[in-house]
């Protein structure tokens, strides 16, 4: 019984994993989050695993694309509204 656990616990941290990615990859495009912040975010999830880290990589290479394309601004959400509490 507690290798079906096991499997069902894999299975879920996977699914979590993959909708994160996602998730990360519709804010960066959109400019709601910066590349900085979205390549610190996959980084995160690129240390817990040989296989997170392989899921990561092609949206590094995404970002990566992205800052270049911002003219290397990687500070830049261009879709996120500013905040001025004044």
């Amino acid at each position: 019984m507690e290798n079906a656990s096991e499997t069902e616990v894999a299975r879920r941290s996977l699914g979590v994993e993959e909708a994160l990615l996602v998730l990360i990859e519709k804010l960066v495009l959109r400019g709601v989050v910066s590349a900085d912040e979205a390549e610190d975010m996959l980084k995160l999830i690129a240390k817990s695993g040989d296989a997170s880290a392989a899921h990561a990589s092609n949206l590094l290479q995404l970002v990566d694309q992205l800052r270049r394309l911002r003219r290397n601004d990687g500070s830049s959400a261009l879709g996120a509204q500013s905040f001025d509490p004044s």
